[in-house]
């Protein structure tokens, strides 16, 4: 009985040293945003973290994404170290190297998929003064609901006591008022005004970005005073992960072929607006559109998504569609006009992809960039010639 006292005093004084530590870390750095949502996180952290940057802020900014790295206040690009489970945890690891780094702002992806990690990592780890909300859409139904505002009911997690709150006009439909008056948050919602007049020189930045996450950015760097041509230049410098929308052209098996980067968008909902933003980027240019869909064996419920999406119409979008991965052989049970792949290298799937072309023509790469996604990706960076982003 003793020891179970003693054991049990000296976990309780841990627990308290770990709660003043923590906090004496989170005062010494002056502000802290978070972004939140389904997709969009990393982008908006890195654009944001650019402009504050370019502002003459000394900024950290840490995504998880694609790949889990941090952006130093020089732009240099670093990974986070992990070893074994990916932990909430390692969001006070972000406060340790802001306050090492001597950071006056650390801009942070918020990690958490389960609500009591959403809970403990943003209002207990750290208590960002703002919040942006990228999105919300239907993903990690398991853990998040079926519905929008299942889904949005979990996201306002992120929102501590007091914070300020940036919302795009689509989505605040789905937050609840109540959340706000309780617990004294400052909402801002972002309408979807372009930032760019097609007449502006800078115009070009609307055809290659998604306008939500230029409206965020933009509406918080306003909120800092931050002038428009800082604005637009923190935008054009930002360094992105792997997974940002990124097409390339290749010249294979005699066919000019484009290759779409759209493997990070991850549910359909959010795939379907980066298909409609390809075509507008390629204006007509592409051909057929080929699509290549790469799924992860550890993530049934998404597998399920893709099926109901893609018999519910989706197919419709590619004269062909090749599926790899987990599962891939469950896809092609049920939507027989599928075509799988084994997992081969990048460059055997890109080729028997082509050879199957009758003419010139798009792959746009969806599902998940894990494992092969990621290999095709390298490749197409390595062999092809960057389009239009």
């Amino acid at each position: 009985m003793t020891i179970l006292l003693i054991t049990l005093s000296v976990f309780v004084l841990y627990l308290i040293y770990e709660r003043v530590v923590l906090d004496r870390l989170r005062k010494s750095i002056p502000l802290v945003i978070t972004v939140t949502g389904t997709r969009g996180k990393s982008t908006v952290v890195r654009q944001l973290a650019s402009i504050l940057r370019e502002s003459g802020k000394v900024v950290l900014a840490k995504s998880t994404g694609s790949q889990a790295q941090y952006v130093l206040p020089d732009g240099t690009v670093v990974g986070v170290a992990r070893r074994g489970v990916v932990s909430i945890l390692e969001q006070k690891k972000a406060l340790r190297k802001a306050v090492m780094l001597k950071a006056d702002c650390l801009v942070v992806e918020i990690m958490s998929i389960r609500p009591e990690n959403h809970y403990v990592e943003s209002q207990r780890i750290l208590k960002p003064n703002i919040v942006v909300l990228t999105n919300v859409r239907r993903d990690h139904t398991e853990a998040m609901g079926e519905k929008e505002d299942e889904i949005a009911g979990v996201l306002q997690l992120d929102f501590p006591e007091g914070a300020e709150v940036y919302v795009p006009r689509e989505h605040n439909k789905h937050l609840d008022p109540k959340t706000f008056q309780t617990r004294s948050l400052h909402l801002t919602v972002v309408p979807q005004t372009p930032v760019l007049s097609p007449a502006d020189p800078d115009s070009a930045l609307l055809r290659n970005e998604f306008s939500d996450n230029l409206n965020l950015v933009t509406a918080v760097a306003r909120r800092f005073g931050i002038d428009h041509a800082v604005i637009i230049r923190g935008i054009r410098n930002a360094v992105h992960d792997i997974g940002r929308l990124k097409i390339w052209t290749l010249q294979a098996g005699g066919k000019r072929v484009f290759a779409v980067n759209a493997f990070a968008a991850n549910d359909p909902d959010s795939t379907a607006k980066v298909l409609e933003k390809t075509r507008e980027i390629l204006a007509g240019k592409g051909g057929v559109y080929i699509g290549l869909l790469n799924l992860r064996a550890d993530r049934p419920d998404r597998t399920v998504q893709w099926i109901d999406s893609l018999n519910s119409g989706m197919t419709n979008e590619f004269a062909q569609l090749y599926v790899l991965g987990g599962h891939a052989n469950v896809v092609k049970r049920k939507i027989d006009t599928t075509r799988t792949l084994a997992s081969k290298s990048p460059d055997t799937t890109t080729r028997m992809i082509v050879d199957g072309m009758e003419e010139d023509g798009v792959i746009f790469g969806f599902g998940n960039i894990g494992g092969a996604g990621e290999r095709l990706v390298e490749y197409w960076q390595r062999e092809g010639k960057e389009y239009g982003i």
